[in-house]
């Protein structure tokens, strides 16, 4: 098992301690200074949107008919696998999530004018539908957004405690909230911006926690792709390591249990033409009995791209948010997926911050690590998308006590190329 750094402890806005470290690109990967909160994400659902034009939905949740070596005693999965045929739109899916985070997190920010990026189903005229259910503490939420390039249509959030209630729901540019949020009412939202987002912006403290939620969804893929640069700049990733040094342990310790030849890793520096200091990371191998110091530009390219990756894994999982990633096997041998998923399916004591991996990949004997409860197909038809979960196919062809890569090499589950 890896030990999670030490520092990645919990600390809420505001409170003192080492400056905020991010990843660029990242809607937020915090080192020191991270909030944490007790919270897992439950369920979304789109329509009309890139390739799915009926609603389409992921569901993490899982029922007590679910064997707790799979649950983990939690109500919701820790790794979701998204599998199908290329061009069947895994990404899409993935890009469903990814938009809607972005969006309640970072819209207040856009420009005024800006219209908002989000792409119906080919030439569709009609609003694009989202919604994320999630748990915050001891309370389920659901988020709803419709929108079109040009604007928010609706937008409306729901929590549950003891009872359903509405939060607030927003219509065009008129916000109707309950009584301890009627503040929202009287701040102007703009067409191309979210309730959440202005709220924080706004320094509105009820709603904290569910922005800090959706700024926590740490994702690879944007409206133009799979962004594998995100992963790739091992020199930004080499500074961050050389300020927490229990973290470059963390990365050390997983890089060793990968069997990828590397004892230690150094984070080494030097100065650059323009007088800055340029961090870079130095990877210690022994041959012979003999310590040899290997350079990046000789390193092996998927060391390093284990690398690039470890740092958003190390904040993700310490601080007990979502990371998604599209076609995880750019990044990783399939042989060391297993341990990578290992640091999401590891049983938690009470109380423990809980981390979720939602990835797509191509790897098919990945399915048999995640079982039928957490894998879900994509399939197209007609140009449409569609998806369900492998424990909603009917019959026993998925059971767990079976290998899932049979029946899909048969094609009796779907996902698979038309050849």
């Amino acid at each position: 098992m890896v030990s999670l750094p030490l520092s990645l402890s919990p600390r809420a806005p505001g409170a003192p301690g080492a400056p905020d470290v991010r990843l660029e690109g990242y809607t937020s990967v915090e080192i020191d200074g991270m909030w944490q909160q007790d919270t897992m994400l439950l369920e979304y659902g789109l329509r009309n949107f890139l390739s799915f034009k009926e609603g389409a939905s992921v569901s993490f949740q899982l029922d007590a008919n679910v064997p707790p070596r799979i649950s983990l005693n939690l109500p919701a999965a820790t790794v979701m696998c998204v599998k199908g045929a290329n061009g069947s739109g895994k990404t899409h899916l993935l890009k469903g999530l990814a938009f809607v985070a972005s969006f309640v997190a970072n819209s207040f920010s856009s420009d005024p004018d800006a219209e908002i990026p989000v792409a119906p189903f080919f030439s569709d005229p009609g609003p694009s539908s989202f919604y994320v259910e999630f748990k915050i503490d001891d309370a389920t939420y659901r988020y709803e957004l419709d929108v079109t390039a040009s604007g928010v249509v609706r937008e409306a959030l729901f929590k549950a405690s003891k009872r359903k209630t509405l939060v607030f729901e927003r219509v065009q540019d008129e916000v109707k909230a309950v009584a301890r949020l009627k503040v929202l009412e009287g701040v102007k939202v703009r067409r191309n911006a979210s309730v959440i987002s202005a709220a924080y912006h706004h320094q509105i403290e009820e709603l904290a926690p569910v922005h800090a939620f959706f700024k926590n969804i740490h994702f690879n893929v944007g409206s133009s792709g799979t962004r594998e640069s995100l992963f790739m700049d091992i020199y930004k990733v080499a500074q961050l390591l050389n300020e927490h040094d229990d973290v470059r342990a963390y990365v050390e310790q997983f890089l060793k249990k990968c069997d990828v030849g590397i004892t230690r890793l150094q984070i080494a520096s030097e100065e650059g033409s323009d007088g800055k200091r340029r961090f870079f990371p130095v990877f210690i191998h022994e041959v012979d009995g003999q310590e040899c110091q290997v350079m990046p530009a000789t390193e092996s390219a998927g060391t390093k791209q284990i690398f690039g990756l470890m740092l958003p894994i190390a904040a993700v999982v310490a601080s007990g948010s979502v990371l998604v990633l599209d076609e995880l096997d750019l990044y990783l041998h399939p042989h060391l997926l297993p341990k990578l998923l290992g640091l999401f399916l590891q049983e938690k004591a009470p109380g423990d911050p809980v981390a979720q991996l939602l990835f797509s990949t191509h790897h098919s004997e990945v399915m048999d690590l995640c079982g039928r409860y957490r894998t879900t197909l994509v399939n197209k038809d007609n140009n449409e998308s569609y998806t369900y979960r492998l424990d909603e196919i009917p019959g026993d062809v998925t059971r767990n006590d079976r290998s899932l890569v049979t029946p899909y090499n048969d094609r009796k589950i779907g996902g698979v190329p038309r050849l």
